[in-house]
């Protein structure tokens, strides 16, 4: 993600107060296209970052949409694969029907045409567009960072440490209490760079996710064209939006939200949270404003909030 993103876990762990006196064991990986910082506090710390780093690895391996020799191809290839394998493209499916397609795993060939994974980037033909969209091949670029979260806690839970912040390429985890109970703070990073320092509070593990038109995108003649693809269009998504922040207790679930809230825009996007209980979320629109639902705890700048 680059030095912006990483400033916004960096801000996380600076907010984190006073309280944490303990010096946390670091490991830096990079992984699934992005830099990852794993920040663990309490007994085995430097155990649970190697082990975290060798489980991120082989998630890698096995959802790389891009190579041939991952379980994923095997699996669009009619191959055997694992049951977890299944069980998780199962679960980008029912995410996919939750929030009506605007969340899709199945978009590779939309984003190749784009140049997003080879970054020769191009706008591509109407016709190539309307190619792609008609050939469903499975990209879950979208939620794995999400799924990788919940396995990371999974694992720091078994092997008993304190507590963790992980910055998953901008997905935030956080695992475990602060001591004395506060929230853990997390920073949201301003899509614009013009000052806003909204921070989102949350207690215990969760996940903090945010979808921005300025995480991956090329300027072309003028325009600038980001990642987030409209499932419809085949063009990116344009609903308003610079960023949505998704808080949710699962990971994978808060990935694929914060996706389908930034293509949906903030009126449709409201409906779904609106019908929804394990979620909450913050979306700042392109012209700077910022709403956020009832539930988050959020300071550090003017917001308005949606309620029921």
């Amino acid at each position: 993600m680059g030095k912006r993103a990483l400033a916004a876990v960096l801000a996380a762990l600076l907010l984190t107060g006073c309280a944490v006196r303990q010096v946390p064991a670091e490991k830096t990986v990079f992984c699934m296209d992005t830099v990852m910082e794993l920040h663990v506090w309490g007994k085995d710390g430097q155990a649970a970052c190697g082990a975290m780093e060798d489980a991120l690895l082989e998630m890698d391996r096995t959802w790389n949409a891009s190579s041939d020799a991952s379980a994923l191809a095997a699996f669009q290839a009619g191959e055997p694969v694992s049951q977890e394998v299944q069980d998780v493209l199962a679960r980008a499916q029912a995410l996919k029907e939750r929030t009506g397609g605007a969340f899709d795993p199945q978009l590779y060939r939309l984003t190749e045409a784009w140049g997003f994974f080879s970054g020769d980037y191009r706008v591509p033909t109407p016709a190539e567009i309307q190619a792609a969209l008609v050939d469903p091949v499975y990209d879950l670029g979208g939620v794995i960072k999400g799924y990788a979260g919940g396995k990371l806690v999974a694992l720091l839970s078994e092997m008993e440490v304190d507590r963790a912040v992980l910055n998953l390429g901008g997905n935030v985890q956080t695992y475990g209490e602060k001591p004395g109970g506060e929230p853990w703070q997390i920073a949201l990073q301003d899509p614009r760079g013009e000052g806003q320092n909204l921070v989102v509070s949350v207690k215990g593990t969760m996940a903090v996710v945010t979808s921005g038109d300025y995480q991956r995108y090329f300027e072309l003649d003028g325009v600038r064209y980001h990642h987030i693809m409209d499932p419809w269009t085949g063009y990116p998504a344009d609903a308003g939006l610079a960023s949505v922040t998704v808080i949710c207790a699962d990971g994978m679930t808060a990935d694929a939200l914060s996706t389908a809230l930034f293509v949906l825009g903030l009126e449709k996007g409201t409906a779904l949270w609106r019908a929804s209980e394990d979620f909450e979320a913050v979306f700042i629109l392109t012209d700077g404003q910022v709403y956020a639902t009832q539930g988050v705890a959020l300071s550090g700048g003017k917001y308005q909030v949606i309620s029921h």
